[in-house]
């Protein structure tokens, strides 16, 4: 079954609102991969900038300078866990989520 970004990003919202789930849940669309904190780590620059939120790996690399709030937000969560920061600043938002859901790349091993 084919799913669209627009509604897999619904889906996604609706998990955020139903107790946070959708952090650690996966689209239907998305990546299957799986990848390590230590992975994730390694991607810490503006040129290969890859986050964690919840438990899903999201490459932002070509996020970070279209970002309405400052190229600064993004690089803050290259390499690590932005989880809290993501949390903060958007709670579940609907456009932030749906955006963020375009760049997931796959989930968190532990």
């Amino acid at each position: 079954m084919k799913t669209s970004k627009k509604a897999a990003g619904a889906v996604l919202t609706f998990a955020l609102l139903m107790g946070g789930a959708a952090l650690t849940a996966a689209p239907a669309a998305a990546a299957t991969k799986s990848y390590t904190a230590a992975q994730v780590a390694k991607r810490d620059s503006a040129t290969k900038c890859w986050t964690i939120i919840g438990r899903s790996v999201y490459n932002l690399t070509s996020w970070v300078n279209q970002h309405p709030g400052g190229a600064d937000k993004i690089l803050a969560l290259c390499g690590g866990n932005g989880t809290k920061a993501f949390k903060g600043m958007h709670g579940t938002s609907g456009t932030p989520m749906s955006t963020l859901a375009q760049f997931r790349i796959g989930t968190l091993k532990k």
